[in-house]
This record gives C-alpha cells, structure tokens and sequence, in this order.
C-alpha cells in the first residue's frame, strides 16, 4: 500500500510559519509509518493565482502526475500538528469508495449548536451551507476540510470538477474559507461520498477549547487535548504560542 501525506503551503510568510511550528510533527508522522511526504508550495492550476483561490487548490492534488501512483494521499492542513502516538490513517477504516472527512461539529453535535447560539453565529448545518455557499442541503453535519483522505485513482475527477464549478467564485467571496469548505462539504454530502472518522483524527481546538473553558467552565489545557487526539487543528491561529510547549 502506498501513501503520502501531503500538506498545501504557498506564501513565504506561510511556510515560514509552517516549517517552525508543524511541519515537524507532520513529517515525523510520515516516516514512522512509512508515508512520502510532500509539501506543495506553488499554485497547481496557474490560470488562478489569486490568494483566495489557495484552499481551493488543494482539490488538484490528485490530478497530479505522480498523485496516481498513491492508494491514498492524505491531505491535510497547514495548521495542524499530529500527536507522536497516532497509528497510521489508512488502514484505520474501511473507507469503500468514500473520501475520509471529519465532522466539524465538536465535541458534539449538541456542543457545536450551544457553542454557535453562545457566540450569536448561525446555528444548524443547513444555515452554514445557505448562508457560506447558498447551497440547500438536508443535513446534520459541517464536514471540516483540513483532513481528507482521498484515494487518487477514485476520487480525482470528482475533486477535479469541484474545483472547476467553484473556483472562480471563490475569488473575493465574502465567506471567505467557508466558501470552499462548504462547497466540497455540500457536494460530498449530496453524493454521499464521505466517511466520517473519529474526531481525533482533526480535532477542532478552538471549537472544544471555547465549549469547555468558555461555555461549560470547565479547564481544558492544550496539552491535555493534544495527548487525547491525533490531528490538532490550530484553526485561526489559536494559541500558536503554546505549540513549543506540547
């Protein structure tokens, strides 16, 4: 079986950021359990060059020349960093034809809509899909975009038709990120082609560390949530500062 970790960086500032705070995690990770490892640090499609377009180009990667000699290629994102303990992703599940995801309602679904009436933000998955991408979908659940595992030879064309409907509106989209993660979350849900895995494997910090600390009262530090997951997800840049210290 052949895999690779890949991870999408573009912008010195960025990879700057990554190399000092994740990348070392992510490359260990691989090589303990025997991954490449790849970071692509360029534009894919040089027709959209524009910043925006950065989260969307991911979906690209397995229409790359040498992505079609993986079974799977893990993609994830540039902001997390990987627990030393964690077993290997791919053989985790049986993934059949499906793309592996994580749902960004944590720590439960419950949690997420107490969390989202607490900040004052919209609060059913069918309000996130309709207010960030105007799509109408029956549906509990927000998948998270930084964790994807993809198998090339399946889900390449499927990536690659995502990318081109969306990519252009993208593009100063006033959602900004949550543009493109709703519109690949919409579409894996409308075909049914994800699989939810456990939330350790992209755990939400800032999501759990509000429920808990904020909401509930309750001390939850870094550290304690790093040794209990996998993936940690520094989405929005919280608590960058602590990363030296787990």
């Amino acid at each position: 079986m052949k895999v690779c970790l890949v991870t999408i960086c573009i912008g010195e500032k960025y990879l700057q950021q990554y190399n000092t705070l994740f990348r070392r995690s992510q490359e260990k990770y691989a090589k303990k359990n025997g991954y490449d490892f790849k970071v692509i640090t360029d534009y894919i499609d040089k027709k959209f060059t524009h910043p925006d377009t950065i989260c969307m180009q991911k979906q690209l990667i397995c229409s790359l020349e040498w992505a079609q000699s993986y079974d799977f290629i893990i993609c994830l994102d540039a902001d997390i960093i990987i627990n030393e303990n964690t077993p290997t992703i791919h053989n985790e599940y049986n993934f059949g034809d499906k793309i592996g995801v994580v749902n960004q309602s944590q720590p439960t679904l419950e949690a997420r809509i107490e969390g989202q009436i607490h900040k004052g933000y919209e609060v059913t998955a069918k309000d996130y899909y309709k207010l960030k991408s105007n799509h109408i979908i029956e549906t509990d659940h927000i998948i998270n975009g930084g964790v994807m595992v993809w198998q090339p030879k399946i889900h390449k064309n499927f990536l690659k038709n995502v990318y081109e409907k969306y990519v252009e509106n993208q593009i100063n989209h006033p959602a900004g990120y949550h543009y493109e993660q709703s519109v690949i979350g919409y579409e894996l849900q409308n075909r049914n082609m994800h699989f939810f895995m456990n939330m350790k494997w992209n755990a939400l910090w800032a999501n759990n560390k509000y429920y808990f600390n904020t909401i509930k009262k309750q001390s939850l530090t870094l550290k304690e949530f790093y040794d209990t997951n996998y993936f940690i997800h520094l989405a929005g840049q919280c608590d960058y500062h602590l990363i030296t210290t787990l």
